[in-house]
C-alpha cells in the first residue's frame, strides 16, 4: 500500500506541475496584462508560494513525515480558494489551444481524482499508522 501511495503523489505532484506549467506557458502566449492590473495581481505570487509548500508537502507524503499528512487538506482547500480568488480579481484570459484542451479536459481532472485518491488514502485507518 506504501508502494502505491507515493506513485499515486508523485503522479498527482507531476499532473500539478503540468498545471503550474500551463499557467505560466499561458500568461506568456496572451501578455494582456497592463501596468493598472499589475498592482492587484498578487495572484501569481501567492500561487508560487503554494507551489513551492505544495511541492514540499509531496516530498513530505513521500518521506512518510506526519507533517505531509496534517498539511494536505489545508493544502488542498488553499488550492481551490487561491484559484477562486485570483480568477475574482484578474480574470485570466486563456488561449484555446491543444494544449489548453490537454490540461483542461485531461489534466486538470485527473489532477483532482489523484487528490481525492491521496485524501482517502490518508484518511483510512490501516493507512494512518504508517505516518506514526
Amino acid at each position: 500500500m506504501e508502494t502505491s501511495f507515493k506513485k499515486t503523489v508523485l503522479a498527482k505532484s507531476f499532473l500539478f506541475l503540468l498545471i503550474v506549467f500551463w499557467g505560466g506557458y499561458n500568461s506568456a502566449m496572451v501578455n494582456t496584462v497592463s501596468s493598472s492590473e499589475n498592482v492587484t495581481d498578487i495572484g501569481n505570487v501567492l500561487f508560487l508560494i503554494f507551489s513551492i509548500f505544495y511541492m514540499l508537502n509531496a516530498f513530505f507524503l513521500i518521506r512518510l513525515k506526519p507533517l505531509g499528512r496534517l498539511t494536505y487538506l489545508p493544502l488542498v482547500i488553499l488550492f481551490i480558494f487561491l484559484g477562486f480568488i485570483s480568477e475574482l480579481f484578474n480574470p485570466m484570459q486563456i488561449k484555446n489551444d491543444y494544449f489548453y484542451l490537454f490540461i483542461f479536459y485531461i489534466v486538470s481532472p485527473l489532477f483532482f481524482i489523484m487528490q481525492g485518491f491521496v485524501l482517502c488514502m490518508l484518511m483510512s485507518k490501516s493507512f494512518r499508522e504508517v505516518f506514526h
